[in-house]
């Protein structure tokens, strides 16, 4: 160990002190704007085995939660051209940070590299992965070991290279939980803190061991909300293909047939509606496609990506009938996530800035973020919460009596439990529903294209 860390003193790059302290307390700034998610003063040698890349060429910022990376290149005060990366919500906000840095950026391109990493490390594989990890320390199989083997038996190759190289951070005297930071895109602000709680109060294989559970407990969730919402939308799907067809292909064909009636003026008005849309998608149809995708881009390019998800959570929230079961899950991914954070020691303040970004909905995340500000100041959960509209009356209750008896992380886990079980009976409800709805409605439209075909024949032989 002696002659690695001589010699990585021999290659580390001359550092100006300048830089080190510029670099620190760049990120002291931002850790205050409430953008960096666990910043610590290191020495020099600390930062150049962190990260030796960057030190003497750029900054790498690590922010809260699941968010887009972006590199950009900026100058400093003195002209020097500086490179970097920081992760940021969009790239409005990547500007102002890096604008906090007293830099001026050049250019700002989110990284594809580490967004298609991230599409490539499967939730399934990392879940499995804390869930092993943990069986082989409590079998008593050292930390480094024990990463050595999950690299190699992962089938997924982006999580086998990640956890090579957690290995290695591990091994040069990093902590399991920095070493997970290093990896935004697959160990959240979730992960890191769980197993930071656990390194410090010595129960890592616990909280492997829980965050285990809720991962694979919110892939049972997704995996139940695909299986039921599979089939209304290959429904709708093959529906939409096949009246598509009919009208473009099918429906022109009978046009000849009814050239009489249209002359004098007696084409039933459900067949002179029919030949228009037949019609129309003939001759306009790619021209439509075509406008009404340009549309959706120029849309995407000219709302900002806030705007737009905000308005689309809203919109979530205030569906009929699908809008309170989505709700009812995002409350619940909030209390197990909550209650598992407590459990393992996480300050209640930075439990809850973690929890309000995995509800997946940024009007609860909103309420959530109020109820923190409340307990900031001293007062209680539930109030703040409760003004939102998104928690109903008994879960208020809970979280009230469970604040008072100071039970507040069993009560949490347990209202998960309530609440998951209470969102998949109103899903299998709306479900059923929504199946013969379909259907029904597929049944008009093709039992008016019949009645618009066959309307003619019988007007032609004089039975109407």
């Amino acid at each position: 160990m002696n002659r690695q860390l001589h010699r990585n003193r021999s290659q580390r790059p001359n550092l100006q002190t300048g830089q080190i302290r510029q670099r620190v307390v760049s990120e002291r700034h931002l850790m205050h704007l409430g953008c960096v998610e666990d910043v610590h003063e290191r020495s020099e040698s600390q930062l150049w085995r962190t990260n030796p890349t960057r030190i003497g060429r750029g900054i790498t910022i690590a922010v809260r939660g699941h968010m887009p990376q972006f590199d950009y290149i900026a100058i400093d005060a003195t002209g020097r051209r500086i490179p970097g990366s920081l992760v940021a919500t969009a790239r409005a906000d990547a500007l102002r940070i890096i604008e906090q840095l007293a830099l001026t950026p050049l250019s700002l391109k989110e990284s594809r590299a580490r967004r298609a990493a991230s599409r490539r490390a499967r939730p399934a594989a990392v879940a499995a992965a804390f869930s092993l990890l943990a069986d082989q320390l409590e079998t008593g199989v050292p930390l480094l070991k024990a990463l050595d083997v999950l690299a190699r038996q992962s089938s997924d190759q982006a999580l086998q290279r990640i956890l090579k190289e957690v290995s290695e951070k591990v091994a040069d005297g990093t902590s399991l939980a920095t070493a997970f930071a290093a990896f935004p895109e697959v160990f959240g602000s979730l992960e890191t803190s769980i197993v930071q709680a656990g390194e410090e109060g010595g129960f890592l294989e616990d909280s492997l061991r829980r965050l285990a559970s809720v991962r694979e407990r919110h892939q049972e969730i997704r995996a139940k909300l695909i299986s039921v919402l599979a089939y209304p939308v290959l429904l709708t799907v093959v529906g939409a293909i096949v009246v598509t067809g009919m009208l473009i292909f099918f429906v022109p064909k009978f046009e000849p047939l009814f050239d009489s009636l249209r002359q004098t003026g007696q084409m039933p008005w459900p067949t002179e509606l029919l030949l228009f849309v037949s019609h129309t998608l003939q001759q306009w149809g790619l021209v439509l496609a075509g406008g009404l995708m340009a549309i959706v881009l120029m849309l995407k390019w000219a709302i900002p990506q806030d705007h737009f998800h905000e308005w689309k959570d809203q919109t979530i929230v205030r569906l009929r009938g699908l809008g309170p079961v989505l709700t009812i899950f995002g409350v619940s991914r909030f209390c197990r996530i909550l209650g598992t954070l407590l459990q393992n020691g996480v300050p209640i303040l930075r439990s809850l800035e973690i929890a309000r970004h995995a509800t997946g909905n940024r009007v609860l995340s909103r309420a959530i973020a109020e109820a923190s500000e409340s307990i900031a100041r001293g007062k209680a959960l539930s109030g703040p919460l409760a003004a939102s509209g998104l928690f109903t009356p008994d879960v208020l209750e809970m979280l009230s009596v469970a604040e008072q008896s100071n039970r507040l992380e069993p009560v949490l886990l347990r209202l998960a439990d309530k609440l998951e079980t209470r969102g998949h009976q109103r899903l299998d409800v709306l479900m059923r529903l929504l199946e013969p709805l379909l259907m029904l409605i597929l049944a008009v439209i093709v039992g008016f294209l019949v009645v618009a075909l066959l309307l003619p024949v019988f007007e032609g032989n004089g039975m109407m």
